[in-house]
């Protein structure tokens, strides 16, 4: 301040005279011989010098200021910045020595300052590092973190690690469900009821575990870290949600059992998945356990475009249309070029009735749909970290890994529909889970979206993309998603697989009306899982619709068309074990030795016979068995009998899924084919009996 404005100021009737006390940090003067005083010299003996320099105007100048302190960080072999910001504190505080020591940490802008406390008290220990964001609806959160805490959370993580592969963030869960809620109730109930912010974050819980964790190398294993590339961010982008949805098929790390009593292994799901790309939102999620193909691919796009209510009311998951909400038709599905994507079907279904652009994949390039690769690994991570039995974390690649499959394997006990109950879970929490990449669109926090990929997919669909709802009803996605085959109609009847159809609407009888004695070719749609009624497309929007005569349907007894495909090969097997029997019977009895047939005839037993008693045996002689659970251990089945029981597995969880009841639901616990074979033996040894008897009486 110069004189003149000094003068002028004080001469002001609003001027007042007013005493500055300095801080005690820049007014107390350090003990001799203490750490601060031997500092404070040495901080004073390396910037005195330029102090006495400066106090000439000419060494102030442009050209002289820097260069001296140049020159003088080089005579003392200190840096040139250190020096230059000690000699600037010293002009800043006002010339004073004590400015060139450290200052003590303060309160930080907005921060309610420290309570005075009495000399020879200790100030209360505080939390430390900055609030989080909902500190002003829940509150501040004042949780110090203790060395039993500490332990708490050592402890928790050994744990997890002792039963197998852990994540820190899926630990961190498990520490505030568990040790937290046992030591600290009452804070743990506000954090549950939204009274209280969350006590420990996984910031903490990260820097605790590996600041104090010690492990052997064998549980060091175990431990799982996400790997991120920030720099690479790909092509995968959208303009809103709706526009483009990438679709994929995996196969699950778990095994499955059947609900028959006793149960019977069945193997690994294929989970299908469809995802908006611009908002991460899972618009659909399947579980089948048979072999891929279109008509597994129709259910998950079923599923994407109907009411969840309806679909998954019977298979108990809660799930409602307001906590899941039913997809948009989109512009542009994205698959890769797996068979099951790439069928006619597939093509005469999305692309040609619904009007959706197929964009496949070129040939090794998952990075093309990295989102929907990105949530398989993360569904398999969470289903590995649920715990239940028969999961398995890592894929069977080394011995440990192949024995902990083997592992799982033999400790399954959840069927389909309990496997399925679990993704619907992990999908919707990951749908209502915040999402990074949401957190960086800034369109969505200036319309105070919360950055999740339902509340984005929803706020999207009605501010971005201004599209509107397809006129489309379930009934009508159902039609529409149908199965594409060939099939032949003559003289007013339609025949698909050998079997009967016959009109069952007015369309249908104009199509029969106008066919000929000639079978002729005609595209159809249905539903291999419940072929008893077939679609015919017309251009004058109501299809014809046939339904299955009385006899074929019974005949069929309720087996779908893939079941009935997986039973072919018995069925053959059977039926020329028969054949064979019965013409070896026959020709036996043309031979003129009539003695030494009939011996023949008595004295070689049947070997089915045999084979079927010896089997009888084994199962009376030994009781099935069980894990340690006490529940039934499941039994195997060769190649053949394993994909019978998939198929027959996964079409009772498609029922449920389309509320229909079966045959399925009716039938005795022995299934339908083991009935059909003891039958058809009984009936083969009848008739045996019956050759060996007309022989004896000529």
């Amino acid at each position: 301040m110069s004189l003149t404005e000094f003068q002028a100021l004080s001469t002001s009737p609003a001027a007042t005279w007013g005493r500055i006390v300095l801080p005690p940090a820049l007014s107390g003067e350090p003990e001799p011989e203490s750490s601060r005083a031997v500092l404070l010299e040495s901080a004073w003996t390396l910037v005195e010098p330029l102090i006495r320099a400066f106090e000439h105007e000419a060494n102030l100048s442009r050209q002289s200021f820097t260069a001296l302190i140049r020159e003088h960080a080089a005579a003392t072999g200190s840096s040139q910045s250190t020096l230059l910001r000690t000699l600037l504190r010293y002009y800043y505080f006002g010339g004073t020595r004590l400015a060139l020591l450290p200052l003590p940490p303060g309160t930080k802008p907005g921060q309610a300052g420290y309570a005075d406390t009495a000399e020879g008290e200790q100030s209360p220990v505080r939390r430390r590092g900055r609030q989080p964001a909902l500190a002003q609806e829940l509150g501040r959160n004042d949780f110090v973190v203790r060395p039993k805490d500490i332990e708490d959370m050592v402890a928790c993580f050994k744990r997890l690690l002792r039963k197998g592969p852990t994540f820190k963030t899926s630990a961190h869960e498990d520490y505030l469900a568990g040790e937290f809620r046992t030591r600290h109730p009452e804070l743990y109930k506000d954090y549950l009821t939204h009274q209280a912010p969350e006590p420990v974050t996984a910031r903490q819980f990260r820097y605790y575990v590996d600041e104090h964790l010690r492990v052997s190398e064998e549980l060091a294993r175990n431990i799982r870290t996400h790997e991120r590339n920030p720099g690479y961010l790909g092509s995968v982008r959208a303009a809103g949600p709706g526009e483009i949805y990438e679709i994929d098929a995996t196969g699950g790390r778990l095994h499955l059992v059947s609900g028959d009593s006793p149960p019977v292994h069945l193997g690994k799901p294929t989970i299908y998945l469809l995802i908006d790309r611009w908002s991460r939102y899972v618009v659909s999620a399947y579980m089948s356990l048979r072999a891929a193909s279109y008509e597994e691919v129709r259910h998950a796009l079923l599923i994407a475009f109907t009411s969840r209510e309806a679909r998954f009311s019977r298979l108990g998951v809660n799930v409602t249309d307001e906590r899941w909400p039913v997809g948009r038709m989109p512009a542009v599905i994205c698959p890769d070029r797996g068979s099951d994507f790439m069928s006619d079907s597939m093509e005469q279904s999305v692309v040609n009735n619904l009007r959706i652009d197929l964009t496949p994949l070129p040939p090794l390039c998952p990075d093309g749909k990295a989102i929907v690769e990105r949530l398989i690994r993360e569904i398999k991570r969470r289903m590995a970290a649920s715990g239940i039995a028969g999961v398995y974390a890592d894929r069977p690649m080394d011995p440990k890994s192949k024995k902990a499959a083997r592992k799982a394997a033999a400790a399954a006990t959840r069927t389909l529909a309990d496997a399925y109950r679990l993704l619907i879970d992990i999908i919707v929490d990951h749908n209502n889970r915040p999402h990074r990449t949401l957190r960086r669109r800034r369109l969505l926090t200036n319309a105070g979206v919360r950055p999740t990929p339902r509340d984005a997919y929803l706020w999207g669909l009605k501010n971005i993309t201004g599209l509107r709802s397809a006129p489309l009803s379930d009934d009508d996605y159902y039609r529409l998603l149908l199965n594409t085959d060939k099939a032949s109609i003559a003289n007013g009847v339609l025949s698909y697989k050998s079997r009967p159809y016959l009109p069952s609407n007015e369309m249908a009888v104009d199509l029969a009306r106008h066919s000929t004695r000639r079978p002729k070719s005609i595209d159809i749609r249905l539903d291999k899982t419940f072929p008893t009624e077939i679609y015919v497309p017309t251009t004058r929007g109501t299809w014809a619709s046939f339904q299955m005569s009385a006899g074929a349907a019974n005949e069929l007894a309720g087996v779908s068309l893939d079941e009935e495909d997986a039973f072919a090969g018995r069925t053959a097997l059977l039926w020329a074990r028969a054949d064979h029997d019965g013409r070896i019977a026959r020709v036996a009895a043309k031979s003129s030795n009539r003695t030494a047939s009939q011996s023949r005839a008595g004295a070689q037993p049947s070997p089915d016979t045999n084979m079927v008693d010896t089997d009888a045996a084994v199962s009376q002689a030994s009781p099935p068995r069980t894990n340690r659970g006490g529940k039934p251990t499941a039994a195997k089945l060769p190649n053949v009998e394993q994909i019978a029981a998939r198929n027959q597995e996964t079409a009772r969880m498609k029922d449920q899924l389309h509320g229909r009841v079966t045959n399925r639901e009716l039938e005795p616990e022995e299934p339908i084919a083991a009935d059909w074979m003891r039958l058809e033996e009984e009936e083969r040894l009848r008739s045996l009996e019956l050759i060996r008897k007309h022989r004896s009486k000529r």
